[in-house]
């Protein structure tokens, strides 16, 4: 299976930037893995491999194209078409919407897969008790800062001007402690870290409301089954790179709970429902770190078993024969 990656439109240190799929890239089989949004934005190489006899498209965007505001992106992403015979997904949810519109299992669900040649299987010394990365877009990434402050902590941003307008100027910004390092940095700070604080869903706007409900059956779409609350499913990278770092994920629930398709709650991460739970979590936490480390080798060793680069491939390359 030949593999073809082009990563314009994607954040310049993205995880999926290390996944070094040359290393499985084969032109021999007729097949073809596309991965990168600049594969379906630049025309070229839907025309130069149109020919290949079975071709696939990894999406890691899902279900942004369709609140984002771009008409155009959005059909391309959901194969309009027909291009594609596979599109794999870290969208559980427009996987079925799509499928149910082109009436055929084209859209796959997956997961978040971590390159296994960047684990570090020996264990570090915890020296921080708590991180976020990530932009501030809602008061519960302001609330994550607050309870974060007062441990040892880290927080990792591109910047205050990535954040939400009205997120901006509040006296937040003093508590980043790393603007836009590089990912093998964060991850010697995470391996270093007890707890990292995340959410597996992104904060909308009433623009972006609007963007949803302009889609025909955006209704029968279960990510936006509570787009009127300004909020949809989106499961990220912090998952599997705080599995592999062997940090205890501390997630909040939401209405689809994501997270929980790839990751058992209790045995291998910890869900909490509300924001001001948190500062007493972290103390419990961090101070009876002994009681939690079960958990986090639970969690590593099905992120390196299960989720790696290496079985992605083989995956992808079971769905494409099953066509």
């Amino acid at each position: 299976m030949l593999i073809v990656e082009d990563y314009d439109g994607c954040y310049s240190d993205a995880l999926e930037k290390y996944f070094n799929f040359n290393r499985f890239s084969r032109d021999d089989d007729g097949k073809v893995l596309f991965h990168g949004m600049g594969c379906i934005e630049k025309p070229q190489y839907k025309e130069r491999y149109k020919n290949y006899s079975k071709k696939a498209f990894i999406n890691m965007e899902h279900p942004a194209a369709w609140y984002g505001g771009n008409v155009e992106y959005a059909h391309r992403s959901a194969n309009m078409d027909k291009y594609f015979q596979k599109i794999f997904t870290i969208c559980p949810y427009t996987c079925e919407w799509l499928n149910s519109l082109h009436k055929r299992n084209i859209f796959i669900p997956t997961y978040q897969p971590f390159n296994e040649e960047y684990v570090v299987k020996e264990k570090e010394e915890k020296i921080c008790d708590v991180i976020y990365w990530g932009h501030v877009s809602s008061p519960t990434h302001l609330s994550f800062i607050d309870a974060m402050k007062d441990f040892k902590y880290n927080f990792l941003s591109l910047g205050s001007h990535e954040w939400a307008s009205e997120f901006r100027n509040r006296g937040y910004e003093k508590y980043i402690t790393h603007i836009n390092i590089p990912r093998v940095q964060m991850w010697d700070i995470l391996r270093k870290t007890k707890i990292c604080l995340i959410t597996n869903h992104a904060y909308i706007t009433p623009q972006h409301i609007n963007n949803v409900k302009s889609f025909r059956d955006w209704q029968k779409c279960e990510a936006f089954s509570h787009v009127d609350d300004g909020w949809v499913p989106q499961y990220k990278t912090r998952m599997i790179e705080s599995a592999v770092s062997k940090t205890l994920m501390l997630v909040k629930r939401n209405p689809w709970n994501i997270g929980a398709r790839w990751f058992e709650p209790d045995k291998e991460f910890i869900y909490f429902d509300r924001d001001e739970e948190l500062p007493s979590l972290i103390e419990h936490i961090s101070s009876n770190w002994h009681q939690y480390e079960e958990i986090v080798e639970n969690a590593f060793i099905k992120a390196t078993t299960k989720y790696t680069v290496k079985n992605f491939i083989n995956f992808v390359k079971e769905n494409l024969d099953d066509e």
